[in-house]
């Protein structure tokens, strides 16, 4: 994968239907730092579990939510753990799963970035991010 960062795209299910985006907006809000991105959406910064303040070396993803409730989730040299931990919390904050998916629904990458989803998922447990229904 070119570039500096590595992400992972999703999408909200039920967003729209169960979930609005100013709703998902302020679920989010106590989870950290948001930033409005004109037009399109917004970026969570989130907080460290620990110290409730931004902590680099603990961190969790950045988020990026998207209008159409889609998400970009910023793994780059993330652990593992705090990339699946934070997806669990995020999910279980909103109330509604988070799936993989590009935009359409379809994954559109090279081979190798495939395989090295499809072994995060195999790793994560599934197809879904988080435990809500």
């Amino acid at each position: 994968m070119g570039g500096d960062f590595t992400t992972l795209p999703g999408y909200i299910i039920g967003g729209g239907d169960l979930i609005t985006f100013e709703e998902i907006r302020k679920k989010v809000e106590s989870l950290g730092k948001i930033v409005d991105i004109e037009n399109q959406g917004f970026r969570l910064i989130p907080y460290s579990k620990e110290n409730e303040k931004l902590d680099f070396d603990e961190m969790y993803p950045v988020i990026y939510f998207n209008k159409d409730y889609t998400i970009d989730i910023y793994i780059s040299f993330m652990k593992f753990e705090k990339v699946t931990e934070f997806m669990q919390i995020l999910s279980d904050t909103l109330g509604v799963p988070i799936e993989h998916a590009d935009n359409n629904g379809t994954i559109k990458k090279t081979e190798e970035d495939i395989e090295m989803l499809e072994e995060f998922y195999k790793n994560l447990g599934g197809g879904l991010y988080g435990r809500s229904k």
